[in-house]
């Protein structure tokens, strides 16, 4: 999972060319694809260049895009891979107790005793629910993120309680 910055969120990135003048196909990031339909401008790669979008169209479970300056597959190629964000202000309203993946990498994970194990480093999406990696390497504890292992989640505190067994689990 992509992590942007804190004032801006990655909603694809850019998976290759389409045809022969310079549309872009997008691997989607976002559960809101409908939001490419009114996108104005796009953030591209870690240097989040501004570029004009020119036109979006749905094709096969992707978007594909037209950016104002790239016109040949050969200049998609040279951006193939780099992310597409946008501002976090324009970010899809949630309702209340749902959250955004990226906002919990980096939440510090503690048990119900208050020992801290580590921050969020990933979020690994199953098919029946997400999973928390915490820390790195291959030690990394895996938390599944259901009602039964998470006792709190406060994402505006940047904190997960899990349970114990949780972790007894993991060893």
């Amino acid at each position: 999972m992509a992590k942007a910055s804190d004032d801006t969120m990655v909603i694809g990135r850019i998976a290759g060319a389409f045809g022969v003048r310079g549309e872009i196909k997008v691997e989607l990031l976002t559960d809101f694809p409908d939001r490419f339909d009114h996108l104005q401008e796009v953030l591209i790669g870690r240097e989040r260049a501004k570029v004009r979008v020119e036109g979006v169209r749905p094709h096969k479970g992707r978007v594909l895009l037209k950016l104002e300056g790239v016109d040949a597959p050969e200049d998609v190629d040279a951006l193939r891979g780099k992310d597409l964000a946008v501002p976090r202000t324009e970010a899809v309203s949630l309702p209340e107790g749902h959250y955004y993946l990226d906002d919990v990498v980096g939440c510090e994970v503690v048990t119900e005793q208050g020992l801290s194990i580590g921050n969020v480093t990933d979020v690994i999406r199953t098919g029946s629910n997400d999973v928390f990696v915490v820390g790195t390497g291959t030690s990394a504890p895996l938390i599944p993120v259901i009602a039964d292992a998470i006792e709190e989640l406060d994402v505006s505190g940047r904190r997960v309680v899990v349970r114990n067994w949780v972790l007894e689990a993991e060893e």
